[in-house]
Formats: C-alpha cells, sequence, structure tokens
C-alpha cells in the first residue's frame, strides 16, 4: 500500500466523500487489504482517521478564519453544523463553539 500517497490524498479531499473502496483503488489494493493494512500502519481504521483530520482541519480553520461553524463544518467534509458538533463533542470533549472560544480567548489574553 502506498500511504504517503493515500494520505496526500485524503489530506486533499477532506471537505467531499472519502470512500474505503476509492482508497483501495488508489493504493492498489482490494477495500479489505486497505482496510486491514491502514489499521496496522495507524493503529485506527481509515473512517476514523479521515474523521480526525476533519476535526484538526476544523480546529485550524476556528483558529484562523471568521467562518461560522456551519462554513467550517461543511468545508471539513460534515453534512451539517449538527453533524459536525456531535463529532466535534464526541473527539474533542467540547463543543465547537465552546472550544473556539476558549482558544480564542486565550489568544487575546496572551497578547
Amino acid at each position: 500500500m502506498n500511504q504517503l500517497k493515500v494520505v496526500t490524498y485524503i489530506d486533499s479531499n477532506l471537505s467531499g466523500a472519502l470512500l474505503v473502496g476509492a482508497l483501495a483503488r488508489l493504493a492498489g489494493v482490494s477495500s479489505s487489504g486497505f482496510h486491514r493494512a491502514f489499521r496496522l500502519r495507524f493503529g485506527i481504521t481509515p473512517h476514523a482517521y479521515v474523521i480526525l483530520k476533519r476535526i484538526e482541519l476544523a480546529q485550524n480553520l476556528m483558529l484562523t478564519t471568521n467562518d461560522s461553524l456551519s462554513q467550517i463544518a461543511l468545508a471539513c467534509g460534515m453534512t451539517d453544523q449538527s453533524h459536525f458538533t456531535r463529532t466535534f463533542r464526541r473527539i474533542i470533549g467540547q463543543s465547537p463553539r465552546q472550544w473556539r472560544t476558549s482558544r480564542l480567548g486565550h489568544a487575546r489574553g496572551a497578547q
């Protein structure tokens, strides 16, 4: 499996649909072989990896843009703001708004 090619593709296409079958074709292996090899290499499933990368992108956008959470959700491949909020809270432990406010408040206070 060409992991660099797959990771680069995922990073470049976070706003769209990323299906395991398409990633497997890109890597030149079967879907089951891809899933198994990906999990061995990264310790998580391809889906979990994509979700984590989307959350990382969202965090970056929340700190570097004035985009609304709805705009950020769509830019990160989430179906809507509600889906984004549920996923973000499950992984980070805070709502996106709480997370953004606490980080931007700290950044302003340090300046």
